[in-house]
């Protein structure tokens, strides 16, 4: 029976707590707001700026899109700021020292989004109820899509670092009433779905003035990941050098030279093509990627030319003889002996030991014997051995043969090239 008694207080007593609680909160918010008025801004009555500080909080970094030159990101900014009519003492009401109360009762500030990328923002569509402290002290949170304009340079691309800003103002207050300051820590949260093209790498605050208005600025400076482009388009360009090459292995009579050397110069279009669509039209400045594969498909293009005149080249006719220069360049690049081979020198003089028999006739003299009648085109023969004469077909193996050593030098000089290009945008444990 006692027990029960002792149940039946302890139940009581907690009744009267929780309804006494409840009691003086409600006490507490119609106090607070019953001689409020929205529309006037806290220190409007002492006349003094209203300071209100605020940091922002990313979310998720939705994109940059190099193209548009728009960075969007999912955000939310945390304001706090005093205001003077709202204080109470915690003793009074129950111990409460802070209390929720709806935006829509109490004054908040408003911001604008001063560089968005298609029409000006006010923040407050998404935001959560104020939290005011027994001191006045009041906590507010608003957030939203954020899409500002941000300039895109991309000559180190894909190496690239991109800086975008995120700049915003009291909306429709001068300095003078109103007064941002950005200076607290700016939260940037680890993307909780991640980000597979960039990663954050530096963020900074910094306020300005612009007509009047304080405007508050967010830096944000992201770094590309460089590895799709890397394996994706550098990787098969490289390749594609390589394979240029080959066309020079081709014998010149083959019906697909050409068709080989036309294929890896669109090759290089459709790569150029795919760099130019995910990168911004501008000229100011160019990426270095853009002005390589420029570089690349004029190589190609000079093959393909190279290409087309040595197979006409191997095609004309035999009976029109190969200029003396450039049968000089052969024998002298392939280390022919223009002398006549011993064995050859051997017979001529063999024949010239060989007894004849002249007779006169007619006041003409008259080689006879057993080999006059052959000796002097065999002579000739002997000697001319050795000396061949050479064709169209081997002049178009010969230039095969330069072409190839040249366009060897160029492949291997742009591809230096390249890799200094990229050695020097990666950091030390990034190769």
């Amino acid at each position: 029976m006692a027990r029960q008694r002792v149940v039946a207080l302890v139940v009581i007593a907690s009744c009267n707590f929780l309804v006494s609680a409840h009691n003086s909160a409600e006490r507490l918010y119609n106090d607070l707001l019953l001689n409020y008025t929205k529309g006037v801004r806290p220190g409007m009555e002492s006349n003094h700026s209203l300071n209100v500080h605020i940091f922002l909080t990313i979310s998720t970094l939705l994109e940059i899109n190099a193209v548009d030159e728009v960075m969007s990101v999912n955000g939310f900014f945390n304001m706090f700021w005093r205001d003077e009519r709202l204080v109470w003492n915690k003793t009074e009401y129950g111990g409460h020292s802070s209390i929720l109360i709806d935006q829509n009762l109490l004054w908040t500030p408003r911001v604008l989004l001063v560089n968005p990328s298609r029409r000006f923002q006010v923040f407050g569509t998404y935001s959560s109820d104020v939290r005011v402290q027994f001191d006045g002290f009041m906590f507010w949170i608003t957030g939203d899509l954020i899409e500002t304009k941000c300039n895109i340079n991309i000559r180190n691309y894909p190496f690239d670092i991109q800086t975008c800003d995120v700049s915003i103002a009291p909306f429709g207050y001068l300095e003078t009433e109103v007064n941002l300051n950005a200076s607290f820590f700016t939260q940037f949260m680890d993307f909780p779905l991640g980000n597979g093209e960039w990663d954050l790498s530096q963020i900074s605050t910094s306020d300005w003035s612009l007509s009047g208005y304080k405007v508050s600025n967010f830096t944000m400076q992201y770094k590309r990941k460089y590895q799709f482009v890397l394996m994706n388009v550098i990787a098969p360009i490289i390749i594609l050098n390589l394979i240029s090459l080959l066309v020079f292995f081709i014998p010149p009579n083959c019906g697909e030279r050409i068709s080989f050397a036309v294929a890896v110069f669109l090759s290089y279009i459709v790569f150029l093509t795919i760099i130019t669509d995910n990168i911004p039209k501008t000229s100011s400045p160019m990426s270095l990627l853009s002005l390589y594969l420029i570089g690349k498909v004029s190589v190609s293009a000079c093959i393909t030319m190279a290409t087309v005149f040595v197979v006409h080249i191997s095609h004309k006719s035999p009976n029109t003889l190969v200029p003396k220069g450039i049968t000089y360049l052969m024998a002298k690049s392939s280390k022919i002996q223009s002398a006549v081979p011993k064995w050859a020198d051997m017979v001529g003089k063999t024949l010239d030991n060989t007894p004849i028999k002249r007779t006169k006739s007619a006041g003409a003299e008259r080689i006879t014997g057993e080999n006059g009648g052959m000796r002097s085109s065999l002579r000739t023969r002997c000697r001319n051995f050795g000396s061949k004469q050479p064709t169209w077909e081997d002049v178009a193996i010969y230039l095969d043969r330069v072409l190839f050593f040249f366009f060897l030098f160029v492949m291997l000089l742009f591809t230096v090239l390249l890799f200094t290009f990229i050695c020097a945008n990666l950091g030390p444990g990034q190769i």
